[in-house]
């Protein structure tokens, strides 16, 4: 589910729209990373996450993180923003002094098994990690994913397979959202729900005579996050979007909406689009 990466949070707090204007960007001049760090069982570390307090870090696990049970060591320097299904933001408060390293305990339940792990939060000079693939060892893989034959498969997988028929009430609910096209035209976004699991469809078009494009920059932001924007993701059934073509972009939601700004584009300053929806009416 996690080939392209992922980045998303939950934060039980409503969201409110921001300018439409510019993509908002970190404030410190340090290089944002996409890494993917391996996870392995029990109380010895694992990979590091490299965190900074101007940045959000969103992390993507490969199986889903037990419910209220992903805890830092010292969450008066490093918060949980949020955890839900397979996505976790954190928000450094404090920065982390040179060699510092705080635990990031997480859980993970299939049936009445719980396994726990833990990933180490360190300081870098001059690099941030906003988005990261938590890969699992391949013995905890065995314990907590990827689904078994039988078991049910995730939203994103259900929609990217075609099993749920987009734009339908019955699925989901309209979101009605003002859109601003920027090379790439797009219409109202559709939110998507299963379980703890939230995807947001978008249609998009790409103009005849353009050429193909990806959604490859996706930003997220937020008053209640404060000047830090977070980084996702964005898939689609096709590897690009051919000129003339009408597809579906998927994001994987991270956070419980009311309101939001979504930016989506193939490079900082390529074409795309934005998106803002003020809340349920």
């Amino acid at each position: 589910m996690l080939a392209t990466l992922l980045r998303m949070a939950l934060v039980l707090v409503t969201l409110v729209a921001s300018a439409a204007g510019a993509r908002p960007g970190p404030v410190a001049a340090r290089v944002l990373k996409a890494r993917q760090v391996v996870l392995r069982e029990g109380p010895g570390e694992s990979g590091e996450v490299r965190v900074h307090p101007d940045y959000l870090t969103t992390l993507a696990f490969e199986a889903d993180v037990a419910p209220g049970i992903v805890e830092v060591e010292d969450p008066e320097r490093i918060r949980v923003l949020g955890a839900q299904g397979r996505v976790v933001v954190l928000e450094p408060v404090r920065e982390l002094a040179e060699g510092e390293r705080v635990p990031l305990r997480v859980s993970f339940t299939r049936g009445s098994t719980v396994t726990r792990a833990v990933l180490m939060l360190v300081p870098h000079p001059s690099e941030v990690d906003t988005e990261v693939r938590v890969a699992l060892s391949e013995k905890l893989a065995r314990v907590v994913g990827p689904a078994e034959p039988g078991e049910p498969s995730t939203l994103m997988q259900q929609l990217l397979a075609g099993v749920w028929v987009l734009g339908e009430r019955i699925d989901g609910r309209m979101l009605h959202a003002s859109i601003f096209p920027l090379g790439i035209k797009a219409g109202s976004p559709w939110m998507y729900q299963l379980g703890m699991q939230r995807v947001v469809a978008i249609p998009v078009s790409n103009r005849a005579g353009e050429p193909p494009w990806e959604p490859r920059v996706v930003w997220l932001t937020s008053p209640v996050l404060g000047p830090k924007p977070v980084a996702l993701s964005a898939r689609m059934r096709v590897p690009r979007l051919m000129p003339g073509v009408r597809e579906w972009v998927f994001v994987e939601w991270p956070l419980k909406t009311e309101a939001f700004h979504l930016e989506i584009r193939e490079r900082e300053s390529g074409r795309g689009f934005q998106v803002e929806w003020g809340g349920p009416p």
